[in-house]
């Protein structure tokens, strides 16, 4: 038995991967940039996508934070919003692959980026 749970998780891992990445590889929905810190925007995004009836995930690098949409929580990641310092500034870059309107989650990234205050200097 576990000879088979352990390719067919791996494959589930894999696929999850490749789902973010081809998402990275295409043409950003949307790109936003703010004053307010990376790990602030990334909570505001994620409590407003949090009311939505979607499973996120969040993965938090050393580079940033990136919070993926899937419809199920096995399933592809259908968006994701990669929040990255850059310089002085924090940018959010929004990419999509919804089969439905999805205004509504790249509206609220902007909202974030745009309501979240710069840290205390």
């Amino acid at each position: 038995m576990k000879r088979y749970v352990v390719p067919a998780l791996a494959m589930t891992l894999l696929a999850a991967c490749s789902s973010a990445g081809s998402l990275r590889n295409s043409k950003p929905t949307a790109s936003y940039a703010g004053a307010g810190s990376a790990g602030d925007i990334a909570s505001c995004v994620s409590n407003a996508w949090g009311t939505k009836p979607v499973h996120l995930e969040s993965h938090v690098l050393y580079t940033g934070t990136t919070i993926e949409i899937h419809k199920t929580p096995d399933g592809p990641a259908v968006a994701l919003v990669d929040i990255k310092p850059v310089s002085d500034r924090t940018v959010a870059t929004y990419y999509s692959n919804f089969d439905e309107d999805d205004t509504w989650y790249f509206e609220q990234v902007a909202h974030c980026v745009d309501t979240t205050p710069p840290p205390p200097q």
